[in-house]
């Protein structure tokens, strides 16, 4: 048996991750110097009131001991494990799984950086565990992984650029992109960094182009938000008239993203056929 691996910001609720038998990682956040783990979607508490309380936040990567502790659990069990990790541009997350399946030494662990965080993420374990499900072995399905990512698009939009140009993780992003007299920027989670897509200017066009993105190829989508549900649910509603057999998930959003993304986000991700 093959056990996914994967941290928090894939945003599984615990029911979920439990009927697919996925195990999964927090991430670390700390509030006013307090440390607290990133839990499951539906477990977070209200991040908007975190994240509107004006205190000092922060975001590190798990501790090799959570990779280790997860992996020698599986081994014991006589599975394998295949970790799937948030974009290794984005955090130093990847790595520490990797450091901590080298140290165990065994061929029964692989690793793949999925490039992606948020909806992205989950899509790509979700086709994971499909793969799984058809009896693929563990070096088989890491082989076709990265033509799984490539049919993966993730979109998103802030309300504040400020949070995101602080938290150092923005890759290709003009300066002079901002957030005022209500022109938004649509970005991109592109090769594992955040670049930039266009600006539009306000709720209803970033709606627009957003579902402008959804294709007749499309399997499966995921809305993420922060601080605007109604938003989401106007996208969902927006997509499923245009394509009313895909599937749409929507998720909150958790304090590892909430606290570089701001108060006030909306993102789509989907997955081809």
């Amino acid at each position: 048996m093959i056990t996914i691996v994967t941290d928090t910001t894939s945003y599984f609720k615990e029911s979920e991750a439990r009927e697919l038998g996925i195990k999964i990682v927090p991430i670390n956040y700390t509030v006013d110097g307090q440390n607290f783990l990133e839990s499951y979607s539906d477990k977070n508490g209200e991040l908007e009131t975190l994240l509107s309380s004006n205190k000092k936040m922060t975001t590190s990567q798990p501790n090799i001991s959570a990779f280790l502790g997860v992996y020698e659990e599986e081994l014991k069990k006589g599975n394998e494990v295949l970790c799937i990790t948030l974009s290794s541009r984005l955090s130093g997350t990847y790595g520490t799984a990797q450091t901590a399946a080298k140290q165990l030494e065994s061929e029964k662990i692989a690793v793949f950086d999925s490039l992606f965080t948020g909806g992205g993420l989950y899509l790509l374990v979700k086709e994971a565990k499909k793969l799984i499900e058809s009896g693929i072995s563990l070096y088989g399905i890491m082989e076709k992984l990265p033509e799984v990512r490539n049919k993966i698009t993730v979109a998103f939009s802030v309300d504040d650029m400020s949070p995101l140009r602080d938290s150092g993780r923005i890759g290709f992003v003009r300066r002079s992109i901002g957030t005022f007299l209500n022109i938004k920027p649509i970005l991109l989670c592109k090769d594992g960094a955040v670049v930039s897509d266009t600006v539009v200017q306000g709720s209803t066009e970033i709606i627009k182009r957003m579902a402008e993105k959804v294709s007749a190829e499309a399997q499966d989508i995921v809305i993420n938000s922060i601080g605007d549900n109604r938003m989401a649910t106007n996208l969902y509603h927006v997509i499923k008239e245009a394509h009313p057999d895909v599937s749409i998930t929507i998720q909150k959003v958790g304090p590892a993203l909430g606290i570089h993304l701001g108060l006030k986000v909306i993102a789509i991700s989907i997955i081809d056929k």
